[in-house]
């Protein structure tokens, strides 16, 4: 009998210990957002209370010496949460996720030499799509998918 309450007792005490997932989630962002750094690189996305510097993300674009204020940069969130990252000019989509308070690049995918004009996100899911110039181009957090 104290084996059969001590059994219970653990069992009851695993159950309440084990780790609470809500699944299935969606972190999507169903449009984009045009943001504008300030003097220091800071963008603020209120919809969302997302905030953080992307100053380091236009130097490894354009280099140590680039202007950060005024620079518009494109965002948005796939399904799974990645962020996903352009502005005009770059020639590059960079994908990030969150860590510890800080977003993690995790790819960079190169998209033109030539730099992405005029760009703009949209959520296809399960897919974000990139059109510049006209262009469309499927991606997600691992790179280039065929249309």
């Amino acid at each position: 009998m104290i084996k059969q309450i001590s059994a219970i007792t653990l069992l009851l005490l695993v159950i309440g210990c084990s780790s609470l997932t809500l699944e299935p989630a969606n972190f999507a962002w169903p449009i984009e957002s045009v943001l504008t750094t300030d003097d220091q690189g800071n963008v603020y996305i209120e919809r969302f209370t997302t905030g953080f510097n992307a100053s380091n993300l236009f130097r490894a674009e354009f280099g140590e010496a680039t202007e950060i204020a005024n620079k518009e940069l494109r965002v948005i969130r796939d399904q799974l949460g990645y962020y996903v990252m352009t502005s005009p000019g770059f020639m590059n989509v960079y994908v990030f996720e969150v860590d510890n308070g800080a977003l993690v690049r995790v790819n960079k995918i190169f998209i033109s030499k030539e730099g992405i004009m005029n760009p703009v996100l949209n959520q296809r899911m399960p897919h974000i799509e990139l059109i510049s110039n006209g262009v469309s181009y499927l991606l997600d957090s691992k790179g280039l998918k065929r249309k």
